[in-house]
């Protein structure tokens, strides 16, 4: 291995709750990573304070198998993934470490991850955010078709093909257009950014705002062809973020909460640094309360997309009037006619 500043820290959040799956699945992502092209890598792994009593015994036996590739690292109390990739990326940059690759615990890296990402980084010393894009993997590694995703990664899969944000100041278009334009795990990044804007300790769509945060910050990101992450969806048991909020209507209000937060948070950056004004960020936000809205109704949450149309017209009417479908416009206006 290289020196600290040359190796590619992927950082990793773990839980077990003892279902066999789950260390049978971080075994196949461990894989994933020892078959890298480049050996220039270490794992640094949050325990997130996994219930299973055997837990602390079988980390430290897989870290064993990785002699000096592999820090185990325990989180006092479950806070979520957020947190736990936090913990790893302190103590990557502690260590030296510049450049990181997000992976959970359940996904795959490209064999030539490592190889490009220290590549297209040493390339561009300006940037600072690459992503990849992702295949979908059911829990035996076997490919999905896009139909048969759930509405939410469906839409994923889909904009995929859209044209890739590159360059710098695309939080517009990330709030505007997209659901999403990477996952954790096919983000890599500059340690300094990830330490700028750590994940906030929410436990769900943590992910999206952090990302937003990113964009805000003036971050010049770019995307990486040809080496797909596996992310992995089951067939059998669906969303654990979803089950872990309860039912689909908590986890889209979250979503909506945790979402809108980071992107505030991106507009108040880019105001302060004066490439946009609070004008252009009220329309920005109203049009991304008008398209979580959409989607939220179209995953199954029609009242909370109603109610994020109803926001988005209270805060900016004309823009409002700009972007909603005659429809849409139609029903906000006889609801908030009827309340006055």
């Amino acid at each position: 291995m290289s020196a600290p500043g040359s190796v590619v820290a992927f950082v990793m959040p773990y839980y077990d709750d003892g279902q066999p799956w789950r260390r049978s699945t971080l075994d196949l992502t461990l894989e994933s990573i020892r078959r890298q092209s480049d050996g220039d890598w270490h794992v640094y792994l949050t325990d997130d304070a996994s219930p299973h009593p055997g837990t602390r015994a079988f980390l430290a036996d897989t870290a064993a198998r990785m002699p000096g590739r592999m820090t185990v690292l325990e989180a006092p109390v479950n806070a979520g993934a957020g947190d736990a990739r936090n913990r790893a990326v302190r103590a990557a940059a502690s260590d030296g470490c510049t450049l990181l690759a997000y992976l959970d615990s359940d996904d795959v890296a490209h064999p030539d991850r490592v190889r490009v990402v220290r590549q297209r980084f040493a390339q561009d010393p300006a940037l600072e955010f690459l992503y990849s894009d992702i295949e979908f993997i059911d829990e035996h590694g076997a490919p999905w078709e896009s139909a048969d995703l759930l509405p939410g990664l469906h839409l994923l899969n889909q904009q995929q093909a859209l044209p890739k944000l590159t360059g710098r100041e695309r939080w517009a278009e990330q709030a505007t257009d997209r659901d999403n334009i990477a996952i954790p795990s096919a983000m890599n990044l500059r340690t300094d950014l990830a330490l700028r804007f750590p994940f906030p300790r929410v436990r769900f769509c943590e992910d999206v705002a952090t990302l937003f945060r990113y964009l805000g910050s003036g971050a010049k990101i770019d995307h990486v062809a040809g080496i797909p992450t596996g992310y992995r969806v089951p067939r059998q048991g669906g969303s654990s973020s979803r089950k872990q909020s309860g039912d689909l209507d908590e986890f889209n209000r979250l979503r909506c909460v945790n979402e809108r937060a980071g992107l505030e948070d991106a507009l108040a950056h880019a105001v302060e640094r004066g490439v946009t004004d609070e004008l252009r960020g009220r329309a920005v936000l109203c049009r991304y309360l008008i398209r979580i809205g959409r989607t939220v109704a179209a995953d199954g949450s029609p009242e909370l997309g109603r109610e994020q149309l109803r926001e988005a017209y209270a805060l900016d009417p004309a823009t409002f009037a700009e972007h909603a479908t005659r429809r849409e416009l139609d029903s906000v206006e006889r609801e908030v006619g009827s309340r006055l």
